[in-house]
């Protein structure tokens, strides 16, 4: 039988939460039933990941973010790849993928994220990325939301209710196959073992809420002066955030690793996981913090409390709370036999979330719309 060929599109200038599901997923997809391909808006660190992963992947790079010129080339490799159905993800994606597909006759499908106002750094870029993606909508067959608040976001932006279904990203649990021992890696980070490690983990990137944990981590160093802190990730607020780190006085508690490939060698060095996103469509770093037992202290925004269930596997918090956020980080601190209980309620409930769950539940929304169903 002949495979059916998927055709992914996502921008790729970044490594980032929904880059990781994507690469997740074409690794996962039953290579019997379904060929997958990648294709990139944008130049960055994306593709080669893909490539070294095997993925066939190809870029047509978008000049700027309202480059259409770009559609006709994307119409010519779905005749060449013979495209059998066309996953988009992201804004870019939606933009010129969309009609490219429409145009060509192929069903289209898209994985919303995230939520797009809390994605750009101004009011009017949100607002332009929520238009250009209405516009394209109608090019779309069906709808995936990666949690239950993205799928409410998605029907309040005018997307109808029989196309958008929930599937909720999975672990993937092959990645933590080994992992480096603790202590060295605490060296490499140039850590003290002796000391607690509070950590944030996340592109560097508005809607992360850094600032609150780095203000946070100056109210629990005022109390617990030996405890560390680490913000892993890169993005554009980096120079911005290590000035702050030096107005608050951190210089010394403070390490800042940059992009970190080996995400899965962080947890085992850490305490307590902080997520002080101001939104957060489902939050896959969650999910890998439960899987090594750690607590996490997150907000209550977009899809966190579908997994967290607060007080169990950590706390949630409000957004914007710099001191919501270090009282729960000091509660978790101070009581190891909490921080315990928390851990191993937190490696229970991650086993609701796999991976191959969700590959199976995308290969069967595929074959439905193949099938005119």
């Amino acid at each position: 039988m002949e495979r059916i060929r998927v055709l992914q599109v996502i921008g790729g200038g970044e490594i980032g939460g929904a880059e990781q599901h994507l690469l997740t997923l074409m690794r996962l997809l039953d290579r019997k039933r379904f060929d997958p391909c990648l294709l990139c808006l944008c130049q960055g660190p994306f593709a080669p990941l893909a490539r070294q992963h095997g993925i066939p992947t190809r870029e047509i790079l978008m000049r700027h973010k309202l480059d259409l010129g770009t559609v006709g080339p994307i119409r010519r490799l779905i005749r060449e790849e013979r495209i059998d159905i066309v996953h988009t993800h992201g804004t870019r994606a939606n933009l010129v993928a969309r009609p490219a597909a429409w145009r060509e006759g192929k069903p289209v499908v898209t994985t919303f994220h995230s939520v797009l106002r809390y994605d750009y750094r101004t009011g009017a870029e949100a607002l332009l990325a929520r238009l250009l993606t209405r516009l394209t909508n109608g090019c779309t067959n069906r709808f995936i939301a990666v949690s239950g608040a993205i799928r409410e976001e998605a029907l309040q932006d005018g997307v109808p209710p029989g196309k958008i279904q929930v599937i909720p990203n999975g672990l993937d649990l092959a990645r933590f196959a080994w992992t480096r021992p603790a202590g060295e890696v605490r060296v490499a980070l140039g850590l003290d073992p002796a000391r607690q490690v509070v950590a944030v983990i996340g592109r560097l990137h508005p809607v992360k809420g850094h600032r609150y944990f780095l203000e946070a981590a100056a109210r629990v160093a005022g109390i617990r002066p030996g405890v560390q802190f680490l913000v892993v990730g890169d993005g554009p607020l980096r120079d911005e955030l290590r000035e702050l780190v030096h107005l608050l006085g951190l210089d010394d508690k403070v390490v800042m690793t940059g992009y970190y490939p080996r995400i899965e060698d962080i947890y085992p060095v850490i305490d307590v996981m902080c997520l002080p996103s101001l939104m957060e469509g489902m939050g896959l770093v969650v999910l890998e913090a439960l899987y090594f037992g750690v607590p996490v202290v997150a907000t209550r925004v977009g899809g966190i409390p579908e997994i967290i269930a607060d007080g169990r596997e950590g706390i949630l918090i409000p957004p914007r709370d710099a001191e919501a956020l270090a009282t729960a980080v000091l509660r978790i601190l101070n009581n190891p036999e909490l921080a315990r209980e928390m851990g191993n309620r937190a490696r229970e409930k991650v086993k609701q979330f796999t991976v191959e769950k969700m590959a199976r539940q995308v290969e069967e929304l595929y074959l439905e719309i193949l099938d005119g169903r």
